[in-house]
């Protein structure tokens, strides 16, 4: 039987998320870290390799910015997504959905249409 939604979080959820924490929070992993996922995504590219969704959608956020600093970006993305404050992480995520909302790269169809009106082309 499912436990009820609370807001203070169990021991599986907290060991669970210990180890990004733990990276969030002391730079020298973060910047390890931060490398290496980028090293992984492009090389994943260069391979033609489909990427998580999860990596997919940081993918599409870096490749906005300039290449230089890619790395200082996901560096910051993650110390944000390790700060313990569950309403900060949440405003993030609402944010994040709306915007792709907006940009009409989630669901396939075009923005402002109703829903089985026109697929996109290509």
């Amino acid at each position: 039987m499912p436990r009820p939604a609370t807001d203070k979080p169990t021991r599986r959820s907290r060991l669970r998320n210990l180890p990004a924490r733990v990276i969030g929070r002391t730079p020298w992993l973060r910047r390890r870290y931060a490398r290496r996922l980028l090293k992984t995504i492009e090389k994943s590219r260069k391979k033609n390799r489909p990427l998580p969704e999860n990596l997919e959608q940081i993918e599409r956020q870096l490749r906005r910015v300039v290449p230089p600093k890619r790395a200082e970006m996901l560096e910051q993305m993650l110390e944000l997504g390790s700060s313990s404050d569950a309403s900060l992480s949440r405003e993030l995520r609402r944010a994040s959905n709306r915007q792709e909302r907006r940009s009409g790269k989630g669901g396939g169809t075009r923005p402002g249409l109703p829903p089985g009106q026109r697929r996109r082309p290509g």
